[in-house]
């Protein structure tokens, strides 16, 4: 009974300290830390006008700089990214796919949208509403069906578009949103997270375990 309770104490201690990368892998695709390329080796393209880009240190996540993006009120389209196979590999092993936001405390309203295409999926666009300050998109790959058509697909193409709406008080015609830490998201099986808190209770009971999962 001792052993048993213990047990059970390091497995739900497990579950609380298990590290994120455990938990959820992040798999980064870009940071923009002075340029626009994704670690797929393909860079983003911004479409100019109606953007105008550049690297700042405000709202950066992950490194020292992100993208700041000057663009219309209105619906402003596209930063993209023409990633191929590798990105349609990458869709079709990910839950989610997530950005980092940060926009202006003059901010009335701001949205982005977050549009996805390629081998086996058509266009599929989802928006995000954004409140002044930072905060997180998160495109659900699963729920809306997005990762299972990416692996049904041939991965011979695929594409990620990101567009932008909204104002600021006062009325300015031109806007800034700014982005970074741009990332898919995989949750392992319930078997894997299992196993790990198995392994983490084995570490954490050592040699004492011998002597007391005899008693």
């Amino acid at each position: 009974m001792k052993a048993r309770s213990l047990l059970l104490l390091v497995a739900a201690l497990g579950m609380s300290v298990l590290p994120s990368a455990c938990l959820g892998a992040n798999t980064l695709l870009s940071s923009f830390e002075g340029d626009l390329s994704s670690t797929l080796g393909p860079s983003w393209t911004i479409d100019s006008p109606p953007f105008n880009a550049s690297f700042d240190g405000v709202g950066a996540t992950d490194g020292s700089q992100a993208l700041k993006l000057e663009h219309n009120t209105g619906w402003s389209q596209f930063v993209s990214l023409d990633g191929g196979t590798a990105l349609a590999n990458l869709v079709a092993s990910s839950d989610s796919f997530s950005l980092d936001a940060w926009v202006p405390e003059t901010r009335d309203w701001r949205q982005v949208f977050i549009i996805m295409q390629g081998a086996g999926q058509s266009w599929s666009q989802h928006q995000f509403d954004l409140p002044a300050g930072s905060s997180t998109a998160t495109l659900d790959l699963v729920a809306t069906g997005i990762k299972a058509n990416a692996a049904a697909g041939d991965r011979g193409w695929w594409q990620v578009f990101l567009a932008f709406q909204g104002g600021d008080v006062g009325g300015a015609s031109r806007i800034s949103t700014t982005i970074d830490n741009v990332r898919f998201s995989a949750i392992p099986e319930p078997a894997t997270q299992t196993l790990l808190v198995m392994v983490m209770s084995s570490m954490l009971l050592g040699p004492r375990w011998g002597k007391w999962g005899k008693g």
